[in-house]
């Protein structure tokens, strides 16, 4: 009896220990990649990596994520694909290298339509992400972990200072794909797609005598070395999103997907805009040190830009009201959201 009874308590004691070992957080380590065409001392660099660090201080070190930038890992062009596939595990996309893939969410790209501030449209974006079923589709593929606006495009030029359309009128100017390449067009000039590393040759070589860009941008590639000018018209926000394999995420213990979420979705995606709009500021200084000249358009010839633009947008609308979709009443209600802030 006296064996049987210590036999009886060491196996409540093993059991015990084994209920712990249950409760107890594993020891296993999930690395993650994530890769942004930004270098990693870019402003928008240094918020994921803020936000990386936060993750694998909750996780207390069991979800490290590693930034690759200046596009090593993965091209800009190429982010939806190798995160849809799991060859990245995080990336930083651009929607607007992606014609078609993301039309709803790409509404804050339409110019002229009053997207300029990148706090407004991450509100409006994150506000139609939750509102319509067909903007959550686009994303679908992925987990989305962010979603902003980045601050409003501007026009820089090399020569000569653009402040009408008239001054557009046979220029070739460097622009992002997506709407603003058939509005460029409608302005008179000939737009032409290149990545951001490839612009200040360009200029270089008069190949292109103006571009679109924003001003963080135009300073983090040294554009204002080699251009002159700068139009004080803010056309459109361009969204970004911050992506993760399905796979991948579902590979986490819930734990750490919810911890991941607490520290994503909008409010992050409204830091990553505040950091965004903060290096403008920072931008715009450096650029008027630098010697450029920032330049006025008057409430004439604004709405002298606005003509084509507004006449796109009523396209897009129209073409974008499919399948019961009312685009009109989307981009109607984009802009009332803009308008409310």
């Amino acid at each position: 009896m006296k064996k049987a009874l210590i036999c009886v308590l060491a196996l409540v004691m093993l059991l015990s220990l084994c209920v712990g070992c249950g409760n107890k957080k594993g020891d296993e380590v999930y690395e993650l990649n994530l890769s942004m065409h930004d270098a990693v001392t870019t402003p928008n660099a240094v918020y994921m990596q803020s936000w990386a660090d936060k993750v694998a201080e909750a996780t207390d070190g069991h979800v490290k994520i590693t930034i690759h930038g200046s596009a090593t890992l993965s091209a800009a062009t190429d982010i939806a694909d190798n995160v849809k596939a799991g060859a990245v595990d995080i990336g930083w996309l651009y929607t607007s290298y992606y014609a078609g893939q993301f039309p709803l969410s790409d509404v804050i790209n339409l110019p002229m339509q009053g997207f300029g501030d990148p706090i407004v449209s991450t509100n409006v974006l994150w506000s139609l992400y939750d509102e319509y079923e067909q903007v959550r589709n686009e994303w679908s593929d992925y987990k989305l972990l962010m979603l902003y606006g980045n601050p409003g495009m501007i026009f820089a030029s090399s020569d000569t200072p653009i402040t009408s359309v008239d001054d557009l009128k046979g220029r070739t100017v460097r622009c992002p794909s997506g709407a603003i390449t058939d509005v460029i067009v409608a302005w008179g000039a000939s737009p032409i797609t290149m990545a951001p590393p490839d612009i200040y040759e360009a200029l270089e070589k008069n190949n292109i005598s103006a571009y679109i860009f924003e001003p963080s941008g135009i300073t983090n590639f040294s554009l204002e070395e080699v251009t002159a000018y700068y139009t004080d018209l803010q056309m459109y926000d361009g969204p970004f999103g911050l992506i993760m394999n399905m796979d991948k995420w579902n590979s986490l213990p819930k734990e750490y997907q919810d911890i991941i979420e607490g520290l994503s979705g909008r409010d992050a995606s409204v830091g990553a805009a505040q950091a965004f709009a903060d290096a403008v500021e920072v931008a715009r200084e450096d650029i008027v040190a630098a010697g450029g000249e920032f330049v006025t358009v008057s409430a004439d010839e604004e709405a002298g830009f606005a003509v084509a633009a507004d006449e796109y947008a009523a396209k897009w609308a129209a073409d974008m009201s499919k399948d019961g979709f009312d685009a009109a009443a989307y981009l109607a209600r984009a802009n009332e959201l803009a308008e409310a802030g």
